[in-house]
């Protein structure tokens, strides 16, 4: 029967997809294909092959197109990303959180190579992202460099209290300058938590990309995308998820502080906030400068904190204050975004627009359209189009 044909595979190809593409433990794959590790490490020597019918299991639970295991010897020039996370120890729940975190990376460098494969279509050369920063540089300098980059400043922000048209505003405004963001995947059964990943990093040209978590508040993912910028302006590719008031202490790493407080700049530049703080803080203030900069109170507190205007006791205090009023304003979420719309999210405006000028050009079907977007129905692909084009 053709379920139990040998797949005459590559098994170094298998291998370095498992260790070094996706990045699991042979204990955890051999679980989750439902068989002995023995039986796995078999045929990733070479001493066995798996059925054409395991090795479709293999290539659905790794993330990745079945031909690359045909392929004549493993590809030498994929990069992991660096990872900053302080995850806790290796319980089953922490070896699936660490599956569902690297097939995510995964889709995502696959996505950034469809767009550069879209673009040879299209004949266009890729936009060039210039933005360079060394971390040796007074995190004032960097600010000023990405805001420069950006053509940013803060009077072009939205002057609207809806959170979510603020971080569309950020979202747009790094992918304009050739700088894909996304969200971590569309799909429920890939979905990371918060402390497992806050965001993530591909700081390689051209269409370098930067993921952010869904779950975490919008004001919290318009910092993760800043964050996620200063990596990239250093060149270099990273996971993460230690917010804004973790990575401030001698023990974190100091890329890590630095990029914390070149993110801070470019949102709360310290020139503007200290004009309107000149004396004491009081809730006005903090009210007026949240509004200003279109961050949250936790950003302004910690950048007062930093420039010597408020005290730790001060911050301590207001920072127990925000925690009781979470505690008891904590709501249930009203459900998920409409599923075109998770869609959009997962690949960013910048993906989507391109995905549809190849349709529109015959360089696409749209079949191969619908696949580009998570393989989904194409009665989706109407909603896509509208959400961005209208």
């Amino acid at each position: 029967m053709a379920k139990s044909v040998k797949a005459l595979i590559t098994p170094e190809v298998l291998k370095w997809v498992r260790e070094k593409r996706i990045r699991l433990e042979i204990n955890f794959v051999a679980k989750k294909l439902n068989i002995d590790s023995e039986r796995l490490e078999a045929w990733e020597s070479g001493t066995d092959q798996p059925t054409f019918a395991q090795l479709k299991k293999i290539a659905k639970l790794y993330k990745t197109h079945i031909t690359i295991f045909y392929l004549p010897k493993a590809p030498t020039d994929f990069k992991p990303l660096t990872d900053y996370r302080v995850l806790p120890g290796t319980s089953t729940r922490d070896a699936e959180e660490i599956y569902r975190l690297n097939a995510n990376i995964v889709e995502v460098i696959d996505r950034r190579q469809t767009i550069i494969g879209l673009y040879e279509m299209l004949e266009e050369v890729p936009p060039k992202v210039s933005l360079k920063i060394n971390i040796n540089e007074e995190s004032g300098k960097a600010a000023e460099k990405i805001r420069r980059f950006l053509d940013f400043n803060t009077k072009k922000l939205p002057r609207t209290k809806d959170r979510y048209k603020v971080l569309k505003f950020w979202r747009r405004t790094v992918e304009a300058k050739g700088i894909l963001v996304c969200q971590t995947s569309v799909n429920t059964h890939l979905s990371v938590e918060l402390q497992t990943a806050r965001g993530f990093c591909i700081a390689q040209r051209p269409f370098p990309v930067i993921v952010v978590n869904p779950k975490d508040s919008p004001y919290g993912r318009i910092f993760t995308i800043i964050h996620e910028l200063v990596h990239i302006a250093l060149g270099e590719s990273i996971i993460q998820n230690m917010n804004f008031e973790e990575v401030s202490f001698p023990n974190f790493d100091p890329i890590e502080v630095f990029c914390n407080q070149v993110a801070a700049e470019v949102l709360v530049p310290q020139n503007e906030l200290l004009k309107m703080v000149k004396l004491k803080v009081n809730n006005k203030i903090l009210s007026e400068a949240c509004a200003y900069f279109r961050v949250s109170p936790e950003v302004i507190m910690r950048r007062l904190l930093t420039l010597n205007k408020i005290s730790q006791r001060e911050y301590q205090t207001f920072r127990k204050d925000q925690q009781k009023k979470y505690k008891d304003n904590i709501q249930e979420p009203k459900g998920f975004p409409h599923y075109h719309t998770r869609l959009l999210n997962a690949s960013g405006e910048f993906f989507a627009r391109t995905a549809f000028r190849a349709y529109y050009e015959d360089k696409i079907t749209l079949s191969k359209l619908a696949a580009v977007f998570s393989y989904c129905d194409t009665k989706h692909l109407s909603k896509i189009e509208s959400s961005i084009f209208a």
